[in-house]
């Protein structure tokens, strides 16, 4: 598990978006977001400087974009 700031989570995502090589992404109830990549790695982050619900607004934008966000 990666624990990061908001900020450098949205900057490490950008490479990702451009290449459509995250498959999905799950949040969990302790607000721990986890990416499955195409080439079935996981990456499981901890963002330590906001809330579930700021998590959660991020991983819509991510729906908004295709990507299949699922909270369990």
């Amino acid at each position: 598990m990666k624990q990061c700031s908001l900020h450098n989570f949205t900057e490490s995502l950008r490479p990702w978006l451009d290449n459509e090589y995250i498959r999905s992404v799950t949040i969990d109830r302790n607000g721990l977001v986890t990416f499955t990549f195409t080439d079935g790695i996981r990456d499981t982050y901890e963002i330590t400087d906001c809330d579930r619900q700021q998590v959660r607004k991020v991983c819509a934008d991510l729906a908004a974009r295709g990507i299949p966000v699922q909270e369990i």
